[in-house]
């Protein structure tokens, strides 16, 4: 009976020891930044977590400036970005040993939407720039009713953001009506509930939502409007689009790479199209 006490003493450290080299086996993946991918970037994480059960992937959102502020700290993996990095940001990261390296991982359609009691359908490029700068300010003068125009937008740590005004208005001041939101969910959430309201995102945050209307947008006036559909972004027919990014300090190694290259297969990006973005191949 004691030799069984200690055999059986022995497989209990046995089994401890498996144990611990089990849990040093184990890594840990950060993900920082863009609150338009966070939904796309806990999905991959989920079921990254499933195919690899070594590798747990940590997402947290915040904005794509705080996910580029994260990395050039050294305090994420990967960040995640819905816009590319500006100059002064690779200059910045770059002075702190950081090497940037930029990886789409999906393509969207940045969409304007609208309450859907507005008989609005479509807008120009210039209209919605217009709109946003305080230069358009009721319905009535892009074709609908004598209403108030309430105008919604991300705040100055969204990459989308970033994206709307150096691509949308052009680099020129917000209007001084614009109400701030500090996620595109919120806004969304405004839009439907404000019967002038107007915002932009990424179109998955959109599709199939409940009192939101997505606008037709012509790319100048006089030209056919087109929705943010997935044909129309690829062909480039809809003039609002852009890639989604992850970024790293130089060339992903190890787990990152694995896990990066995984994303980017033809597994991960199903999850591109199920989640509401489009996947980087048709």
């Amino acid at each position: 009976m004691k030799r069984n006490k200690v055999l059986g003493l022995g497989m209990l450290i046995v089994l401890g020891g498996v144990a611990t080299a089990y849990t040093l086996t184990q890594q840990s993946i950060t993900i920082k930044g863009s609150d338009t991918m966070l939904i796309l970037n806990q999905r991959w994480a989920e079921a990254y977590g499933r195919v690899n059960p070594r590798v747990s992937v940590s997402v947290t959102g915040g904005g794509s400036s705080i996910g580029i502020n994260a990395l050039i700290n050294g305090v994420t993996d990967i960040c995640a970005s819905s816009r590319p990095m500006r100059k002064s940001e690779i200059d910045r990261a770059r002075s702190r040993g950081v090497v940037v390296n930029e990886i789409p991982v999906a393509l969207d359609g940045l969409a304007i939407c609208v309450n859907a009691s507005n008989p609005v359908d479509s807008l120009t490029v210039d209209q919605v720039r217009r709109i946003y700068i305080g230069q358009i300010t009721n319905w009535s003068q892009v074709g609908g009713p004598d209403m108030p125009i309430v105008v919604f937008s991300r705040d100055s740590n969204s990459g989308t953001y970033g994206f709307f005004q150096q691509n949308v208005l052009r680099n020129q001041n917000w209007g001084r009506g614009v109400r701030f939101m500090p996620s595109t969910s919120e806004e969304a959430r405004e839009v439907a509930r404000t019967p002038g309201g107007i915002g932009y995102g990424g179109v998955a945050y959109f599709k199939n939502r409940p009192g939101i209307k997505i606008l037709k947008i012509a790319a100048k006036a006089g030209e056919p409007a087109y929705a943010p559909t997935e044909e129309n972004v690829r062909s480039r027919k809809y003039p609002i689009w852009r890639y989604l990014y992850f970024y790293t300090n130089g060339k992903p190694r190890g787990e990152v790479a694995r896990f990066i290259d995984w994303v980017r297969s033809k597994e991960g990006q199903a999850l591109v199209e199920e989640v509401g973005y489009y996947s980087l191949n048709p």
